[in-house]
């Protein structure tokens, strides 16, 4: 039996005091939740990457621990802490964000906030053909992508065509359901840790046989090595600032899996306890990847090296631990080459593994979108669902667009990839401004005491406080990341990245007014009977 429980009217919500909405089922199967240790998994898998914190090494050295430091305490605990009090207050809403914001500030502000959110985890997308470089390195040790040729095609055609079959299988296991979904998170984690035990404990093993000689001299001489590392590309103000801006979007996309809550055991214990653990470890493991890569990774003899890119460094990271190691075992020069190839190779394998996850980040923004929208906001045909509960119609639509657009940057040549390159500045902070809507919901659903509270971290007053901080951060963030290309003079890059949300907040902005006009009419109708 469904349940219809009417929503708790809000000030300025944006929806009607008759409106209803389907509870989660009350006899559904205790098999179709997700556990305490599934669901930190899905987090953990969803906001962290260990490639994340190899490169706050290979852009910043050591002063990444103060970086990581800063985000960590000003963002991501205490948004892990908003993102736990809302989801576990709104734990049977199944909107996820679009819910949160909805029902503490309005029907406008969600459509805006949520479509901004939305639209960027789908350009995310566009790049899926960069696969290549992991299955190269996993086949050959290192990136020989730039060389593939698959039936007459040229090599950016080839790994379109990879990128397109690969993001079908993704597709596959994304219309398989939660169930399904979760299980491949799980082998992700799994996969995940050994891959730390291999580079991180493999980097250990390396220091100690050093005779504990940190490869890469671990001291500070001042205010400007807390914020300055040996890479100089960042050795200036505006370009420190610019990593900081960074340092917090690494941090990003609690809400991603706050969004499941509805689908949690327990949940309200089980998602406060799987944010702060998920959160804790996240924040330490990030600092613990800079530290041990020091200790192992040289920052000049590795990565003053023209061939080092965003793109390929951890490879010659792998490399050169490894080769490292076969030396103080007393392997051959060429052998310890030969070793750095092949636990290249292996550790790829296992990130190819661990891309297991991908089905979840592509369910996240069809769960929070097409099940948070009100009942005609968007056309029927897309909210139609599967026999195992996902929005079928919708995922197959948004699919359908990104191998579109993997088809017309692969095979449109320069004019295409222009496109491509445009829209890319037009998501670069169209994915954090949705964190500070999320962060100002937060100061809404604080005062509103209407709103029953499962529990709380902190007082009203104080969550507040952390919350305006919090908010201030990441308005900082955003507005450098539109000032920054202006202030190095790259004039037509600003203004791309400042239309981005205006136009999809726009777009966001008339969904809900063409919604509201709607139930204006219709509401009109039932006077008039």
């Amino acid at each position: 039996m469904i349940k219809q429980v009417p929503y708790i009217h809000m000030p300025d919500s944006g929806v009607n005091k008759g409106e209803y909405i389907d509870e989660v089922e009350l006899n559904k199967p205790k098999n179709s939740r997700v556990g305490f240790w599934t669901f930190v998994s899905m987090i953990f898998m969803t906001v962290y990457g260990l490639a994340n914190g190899q490169q706050i090494y290979y852009q910043m050295g050591y002063a990444a621990i103060t970086y990581v430091v800063i985000g960590v305490v000003f963002f991501f605990i205490p948004y892990a802490f908003m993102i736990s009090e809302m989801s576990s207050a709104f734990h049977n809403e199944k909107g996820g964000i679009f819910s949160w914001m909805k029902l503490s500030v309005g029907l406008r502000f969600s459509s805006i906030g949520a479509f901004l959110w939305y639209i960027s985890a789908l350009i995310w997308w566009f790049a899926t053909s960069s696969i290549c470089i992991t299955f190269s390195a996993a086949i050959f040790g290192k990136d020989e992508s730039q060389s593939w040729h698959l039936l007459g095609l040229n090599n950016t055609e080839t790994t379109a065509l990879i990128g397109i079959i690969w993001f079908l299988c993704i597709v596959f296991f994304c219309q398989k359901g939660i169930k399904s979904i979760t299980k491949l998170a799980n082998i992700s984690m799994l996969v995940t840790i050994i891959m730390h035990i291999i580079i991180l404990g493999g980097g250990l093993v390396v220091f100690f046989l050093n005779g504990a000689h940190f490869a890469q001299p671990f001291h500070y001489d001042g205010i400007h090595s807390l914020f300055m590392g040996p890479n100089k590309a960042y050795d200036t103000p505006i370009a420190a600032l610019g990593f900081v801006v960074f340092a917090v979007f690494i941090l990003g996309g609690m809400e991603a899996s706050g969004g499941l809550v509805d689908k949690v055991k327990k949940p309200k214990v089980t998602v406060p306890k799987a944010m702060l653990l998920s959160a804790v470890i996240i924040a330490v493991l990030y600092i613990a990847i800079v530290f041990i890569t020091g200790m192992v990774i040289n920052w000049h003899t590795t990565f003053d090296n023209p061939n080092v890119n965003l793109f390929n460094y951890p490879i010659y990271i792998v490399q050169q631990q490894f080769l490292e190691l076969g030396q103080d075992l007393g392997l051959s020069h060429t052998a310890s080459i030969s070793l750095g190839h092949w636990i290249n190779r292996i550790t790829t394998w296992f990130t190819v593994i661990g891309l297991l996850n991908l089905p979840l980040i592509l369910y996240y923004p069809i769960k929070q979108i097409y099940e948070g929208v009100p009942k005609g906001m968007l056309p029927n045909f897309l909210m139609k669902k599967n026999k195992n509960g996902v929005t079928s119609n919708a995922l197959y639509t948004q699919s359908a667009i990104i191998i579109i657009a993997m088809l017309l940057i692969g095979f449109g040549g320069d004019k295409a990839n222009q496109v491509y390159n445009n829209l890319t500045f037009m998501v670069t902070i169209t994915t954090s401004i949705p964190w500070a809507f999320i962060v100002y919901t937060y100061i809404k659903f604080k005062l509103n005491d209407n709103i029953q509270k499962e529990y709380a971290f902190f007082s009203k007053r104080t969550g507040v406080i952390i919350a305006i901080t919090t908010l201030a951060l990441l308005i900082f963030a955003d507005i450098f990341s539109i000032i920054e290309p202006f202030m190095e003079h790259h004039i037509q890059r600003g203004l791309w990245i400042v239309s981005g949300p205006i136009i999809f907040g726009i777009v966001g902005f008339i969904l809900a007014e063409r919604y509201l006009r709607k139930e204006k009419i219709k509401a009109k109708k039932l006077l008039t009977l």
